[in-house]
């Protein structure tokens, strides 16, 4: 057995960082799964989870969050456990569920549903008559465009329970589910306005800032900043972060090549060269994203197996 301190074993700070110079890495990104619980569902920082969801429904006018359980477990041991990304109430006994979802999923919003029932089942207590159910939100923060509802140009949408045949007369206002497509916000620093831009830019560009934009240097947000750089982790934090961030990099890499080898069609000649040219075009795609983090030419042709040459032409 060799000994504790070995460096294939742990790494220290000083290599993390070395590291993390070489992949461009200043501020984690928001949107892979352990940098959001770690900034947004962590007892000591409600504050940065209260300022995400009332950027999101700032018309609830929402002024504390407590954290609740992550996990819920089924009546049946047969049947499926929810585990929750954030899950939360605010101080007028609504609940609130927020999940990070980076890999695309078909069926999120059946996902998004089946949360909503747990919190609704573990709501009402034996013997309490009636089903006077407190405010129930779903928030789902998505890197993909979600399907199986009708497409719109809007970046927040928000769902509810509602007459078919006169979308103005609702059901029930206890359930409600919220829907943000990060790849439709395209906007610059320039054209942000209020909380919600501020919070969704960041979503979409922290991970590659390499300092702070003088725009957010009077937005309150200092205390969310510290929290996400890098070098402000312990060093155990810092190679769970790299781990889930490698793992975020190769499993966008093989849904283009996937896509790329689903678009192939006909003779087994012309299939195989559509695979082929997917798993080039998905190389080609990571290089792209691992140039614009600043990384280093030679690490990134030994990570993906393309050429110094034409790597440049990229």
């Amino acid at each position: 057995m060799k000994p504790k301190n070995t460096k294939d074993r742990e790494t220290t700070h000083e290599e993390n960082m070395e590291k993390a110079l070489r992949y461009g890495i200043k501020y984690i990104d928001l949107k892979i799964d352990f940098a959001f619980k770690f900034v947004f569902g962590m007892h000591g920082r409600e504050d940065l989870l209260l300022l995400l969801i009332d950027s999101i429904l700032p018309d609830k006018h929402i002024v504390s969050v407590t954290l609740g359980p992550q996990e819920q477990m089924p009546d049946n041991p047969d049947k499926r456990r929810s585990i929750y990304d954030i899950n939360c109430t605010t101080e007028s006994g609504a609940h609130i569920t927020v999940e990070m979802q980076c890999a695309k999923q078909s069926d999120f919003n059946n996902r998004m549903v089946y949360y909503s029932s747990y919190t609704l089942r573990n709501t009402l207590k034996r013997g309490e008559e009636g089903f006077e159910y407190p405010e129930l939100y779903v928030i789902g923060i998505l890197d993909f465009l979600l399907s199986g509802v009708k497409e719109n140009p809007e970046v927040v949408n928000h769902y509810s329970l509602r007459n078919d045949r006169d979308d103005g007369i609702m059901l029930t206002d206890t359930l409600h589910y919220v829907t943000i497509e990060l790849p439709k916000f395209n906007k610059q620093i320039s054209e942000l306005d209020g909380q919600l831009d501020n919070m969704l830019y960041l979503f979409c560009n922290l991970g590659r800032m390499k300092e702070i934009p003088a725009y957010f240097k009077d937005k309150n947000l200092d205390k969310l900043f510290e929290t996400t750089m890098f070098a402000n982790m312990t060093p155990e934090l810092q190679d769970r972060y790299f781990r889930e961030f490698m793992y975020e990099m190769d499993q966008k890499s093989r849904m283009r090549t996937a896509r790329q080898d689903g678009i192939a069609e006909g003779k087994a000649e012309g299939e195989a060269r559509g695979r082929a040219e997917g798993r080039a075009e998905g190389l080609a795609d990571t290089a792209r994203a691992m140039k614009a983090r600043g990384m280093d030419t030679a690490l990134i042709a030994d990570i993906t197996g393309l050429t110094q040459d034409q790597i440049a032409e990229l």
